[in-house]
This record gives structure tokens, C-alpha cells and sequence, in this order.
């Protein structure tokens, strides 16, 4: 280690070996976390006579990217009478607390500017930034020989074969969430189809946690003749060794970066300041880039280390506030879904929506739908008109809830739902029974409750209640009332296929249970409400 010191009047002067006996420099090699304290300056009459009337200590929380490179630079920018206590701490864990009150370190580098915003930190929290960044990495997907590159980060997600750190503690897994969003807005495409895709991606993910896999995410965690993809960022691919199979396979729209932003708290001390000020300028010098470009990274604007990636477009994440809105939703999206699904099958059904009919249009979505569920999402079907099931019965059910995996009589709920929902347009007649179905489905709900799943009732109609004996809406109101269970909550969600469906009784139903009313404009657009009515657990 190499080391100066500074006079009371900021010169600089260097230092023989006779004087590094005059240093004080305590290395601390647990938890991540090195001191560096310096005491004398450069006159060796000084050494017995010089004593610091204060001590400053300043802290410094880095991500672990980042950590190896702070320390290496360290050892020439501490002033006399400076103690500087560099901590591995990620970036969310620092936000986190900052936002329950516990303050923030003197010095902050993060992994991501994201993570430095009001969003993140709360109201009480204030940092300046003094460098928006002091180095760069590209998150990725990494993948064997038997791995495929897709086109865009969401048909990645929506494959079932992505594994991606916990979103809620790593900044990595939040940007790679939020990156088929990132597409959407960069391309101009639908951003609420982008966000419909977090749906499965999330159960996906909770279903492999409920197994024990992915509590570690890492490059190379697979067998070489795995297909699944890692999310990962360029750093981690540079440094695995062993596996000359590891390709990156990061889709062509692009990569969310890592942007290592340095930021002081705004009530430190001016010490701290001083010192996060020398540490952007030597991290910026020709010797601190190649200290950046050691580890792994890229020094701002620079090209790929070796062995890193050739992805040259970047994707730049939503806001702040979406990011945390979505990271905060995912806990909830990734619990597996109990969904009975009931679907009006009245004559009104059978009108056409541009050359098909509603019906053909609705049971194509159910289709496509299915396909993005995994295999514990339990889900069952029913249909309702007028008597569907019977006089005085006018819900009928077409299939009981069950996993989608589950095998019955040589075949799976999902294969057996797939054939249901083709059956669907030959099952169109008569009128609207909404009220009876609502209050049959929801008791139906809280009978198969499960818990550890988000139990729903998903209501699907184009009119409004036409059964002129079925049961009131002020008393079924009532009876919803008395069936909800906070300690087991099922949730009654109401989809409106066009402007003639009873949108206000399907919110007024709806609400009381905890649940929402969405309307479908045109009968295709359910397949995105549908994702919608999900995202909003």
C-alpha cells in the first residue's frame, strides 16, 4: 500500500519509509469492512508532539461490485486526523434502513442512481450527488450451449426459464424485472402488455423458491446442458472461471446498467464531503479507471473489459416511484394464484366483435392465458346464464379448482381447461344471471380457500343482471358482507366485456369483497385485463 499525507494547510508530502512507522493503518478483514486512520503529517519532529484535538470518522457504505476498487484508492486520499471506515452493504439494505429512520452513511456507492431517490430513501432521507457514476455494468442474461437468445427481455421472462436474484434485496433483480418496461418505453410498444408479463415471471419465480432453487442466483449455476438463463451482470461473467460454455445471451433491444452513482448524506460533515470529492477525482484518473477496468468493470463511457459483453444498447429503467411500485408488488405476484374463473355465456355472447364473436374472441384469450400460469396456480372454471345449471341454478360448473398440474383421468387441469375453453362458444344461450353466480362463486371462493396462495373469483360478463328471480344487489351486497374473512381473504374481481356489461354493479360487488371491476373495451383486451385484475393483489 501506498500512502501521503496532508498538512493542516492541505500539502502534500511524501512518505519515506522512515515515517510509515508514524502511520497508523488498521486493516479489518471481517465483515467486509477495512479502517484507515491517518495521524501524523510529513515532519518528523512532529511525531511526538502531534495529536489530533478531533478524531473525523467517516463512513463509507459500498456495493460489493464496487468494493475492491474503493479500497485499492483509499490508502492516498485520507487527510491527517481522518478515520474512514469503508462496509460492503448493498444498496437497497442502505435504503431500506434509511427509510425506516436509520439514517444514512456519511459516503454512499450504491449500485444503481435509482436506489439514492426520494422513492427509495423516504421524505426524512436527503443525499447530494457528487458523481452520477463512477463505473458501469450491464446486467445480463447468461446462458449455456443449450440456452436460447430471445429477442426482448419479456419473451425471456415469459419463458419460464429465466432465474433472477430476489428483486426486493438485489439491484440487479429489480432492473431486470422492470426491463421488459424498459423495452416497452424505448420501442414505443404497449406498456401495460410489458407489465402483464411480470405476472407469470413472478409466479414462476415463487414456485421455484417454494422448491429451495434460485435462493442463489450466480453465473454457471447450471449444468452445461441446462437451458435455463441466469441473470447476472457483466462483472460476475468476467470473473467465473471454469465454464468456457457461458455465453451472454442478453436480447438485442439491450441491458439495464449499473451505475455505481457516489453520494454524500446532506448533513455530513465537511470531511466527508472533502473526502467524497478526491475519491470521484482519482476514481476518474487515468489510474483509477484502470483500477475500475481490474475488477471487472467498465470506467464510465468505456468499452467492455475482456471477456465481457458485446450488448452496446442500454436500457434505461421507469422512474424510480414505478420501480419501487413494482418491486413492492412483487412479494404479493410471485404468491401462486387460486383463481376460479366464471364466464358469462349468455346469448348477448354470440354479438360480434369485428368478424368473431365475443365469445370465440374471449375463449382464445383463456387459451393464450393458460399458457402463462405455472404448473401450482389453481384454477377452475364455471359458466352462467339463466338456468345454465339447472331450474333455479345458473352457474354450471365445467371444472372444479385444482393445480394445473394436477393428473385426472390421464390428463392435466391445464390440458382438461384448454379443451373447456374451446368448448366455450357452443355454450351460448339465454339471459344474464349475474347476481345468483356472484354470490355462488364467492362461496365457492371461501370454501376452497387455501392458504399461502392469493385466492380470487375472476367475473366475466357483457350485461347485467336479467334474472328476475335471482336474489337483490342490496342483499347480495349483504350476504358478500357477511361471507368476507379478512383472516381468509378472497378477493371477487369483476371483468366488463364492453360498454353494455353492468360496470357499476361489478364495482359495487366487487369492492365489497377487496376485490376491483376492470373494463374490457373489446373482448380481446381481456387477456390484459385479466393480467391487470392479477397485478392488482
Amino acid at each position: 500500500m501506498s500512502f501521503r499525507t496532508h498538512d493542516r494547510h492541505g500539502s502534500v508530502g511524501a512518505v519515506t519509509p522512515a515515517l510509515v512507522a508514524l502511520l497508523l493503518v488498521v486493516g479489518m478483514a471481517s465483515g467486509g469492512a477495512a479502517s484507515w486512520f491517518v495521524l501524523t503529517r510529513d515532519d518528523p519532529a512532529a511525531t511526538d508532539r502531534v495529536q489530533c484535538e478531533r478524531v473525523h470518522d467517516v463512513d463509507l457504505a459500498v456495493a460489493a461490485e464496487m468494493y475492491a476498487t474503493v479500497v485499492a484508492v483509499l490508502d492516498d486520499l485520507i487527510a491527517d486526523c481522518t478515520r474512514v471506515e469503508p462496509v460492503m452493504r448493498p444498496g437497497i439494505e442502505v435504503a431500506g434502513s434509511a427509510s425506516l429512520g436509520g439514517g444514512l452513511p456519511d459516503i454512499w456507492i450504491p449500485e444503481a442512481r435509482f436506489l439514492t431517490s426520494r422513492a427509495y430513501l423516504g421524505d426524512a432521507a436527503r443525499v447530494r450527488v457528487v458523481a452520477r457514476s463512477l463505473a458501469r455494468t450491464p446486467v445480463l442474461l447468461v446462458g449455456g450451449a443449450e440456452a436460447t437468445r430471445y429477442a426482448s427481455w419479456r419473451q425471456a421472462e415469459s419463458s419460464g426459464t429465466v432465474s433472477v436474484p430476489d428483486p426486493q434485496t438485489s439491484a440487479v433483480g429489480a432492473l431486470a424485472v422492470l426491463a421488459p418496461q424498459a423495452e416497452a418505453r424505448q420501442s414505443g410498444a404497449d406498456p401495460v402488455e410489458a407489465r402483464s408479463a411480470l405476472v407469470p415471471f413472478a409466479q414462476t419465480y415463487g414456485a421455484r423458491r417454494s422448491r429451495g432453487a434460485d435462493e442463489s442466483v450466480r453465473p454457471g449455476m447450471f449444468p452445461r446442458r441446462s437451458t435455463r438463463l441466469v441473470v447476472t451482470t457483466e462483472q460476475a461473467l468476467v470473473e467465473v472461471a471454469g465454464r468456457t460454455d457461458l455465453r451472454d445471451l442478453t436480447p438485442g433491444t439491450g441491458a439495464p446498467v449499473l451505475d455505481f452513482p457516489l453520494a454524500v448524506d446532506a448533513d455530513a460533515e465537511p470531511e466527508a464531503r472533502e473526502v467524497a470529492r478526491e475519491l470521484a477525482a482519482a476514481l476518474a484518473a487515468p489510474e483509477g479507471r484502470e483500477e475500475v477496468r481490474g475488477a471487472g468493470l467498465r470506467p464510465t463511457a468505456a468499452a467492455a473489459p475482456p471477456g465481457g459483453s458485446a450488448v452496446a444498447a442500454t436500457l434505461q429503467p421507469p422512474s424510480a416511484a414505478s420501480i419501487v411500485a413494482t418491486v413492492q408488488s412483487w412479494r404479493s405476484w410471485a404468491i401462486p394464484s387460486s383463481i376460479l374463473t366464471v364466464v358469462d355465456v349468455s346469448g348477448s355472447m354470440d354479438a360480434d366483435a369485428g368478424g368473431r364473436t365475443r365469445m370465440e374472441l374471449l375463449a382464445e384469450a383463456a387459451g393464450i392465458g393458460l399458457s402463462f400460469l405455472p404448473d401450482h396456480a389453481r384454477v377452475g372454471l364455471w359458466v352462467f346464464s339463466i338456468d345454465k345449471g339447472g331450474p333455479g341454478r345458473d352457474w354450471r360448473e365445467l371444472e372444479p379448482l385444482r393445480r394445473l398440474d394436477d393428473l385426472r383421468f390421464g390428463r392435466t387441469q391445464r390440458y382438461a381447461l384448454r379443451e373447456r375453453a374451446a368448448e366455450l362458444p357452443a355454450l351460448t344461450s339465454g339471459g344474464t344471471g349475474l347476481y345468483d353466480t356472484a354470490l355462488a362463486a364467492y362461496e365457492e371462493g371461501v370454501r376452497k380457500y387455501r392458504p399461502h396462495y392469493s385466492n380470487a373469483v375472476v367475473l366475466m360478463t357483457d350485461g347485467r343482471n336479467e334474472d328476475p328471480g335471482s336474489i337483490g344487489l342490496d342483499a347480495l351486497l349483504a350476504r358478500l358482507r357477511e361471507l368476507r374473512d379478512p383472516q381468509r381473504p378472497v378477493r371477487l374481481v369483476g371483468i366488463a366485456i364492453s360498454q353494455d356489461a353492468d360496470l357499476a354493479a361489478l364495482r359495487r360487488i366487487s369492492h365489497t369483497t377487496g376485490g376491483e371491476a376492470y373494463l374490457a373495451e373489446r373482448p380481446q383486451d381481456v387477456l390484459d385485463v385479466f393480467a391487470q385484475a392479477v397485478l392488482s393483489r
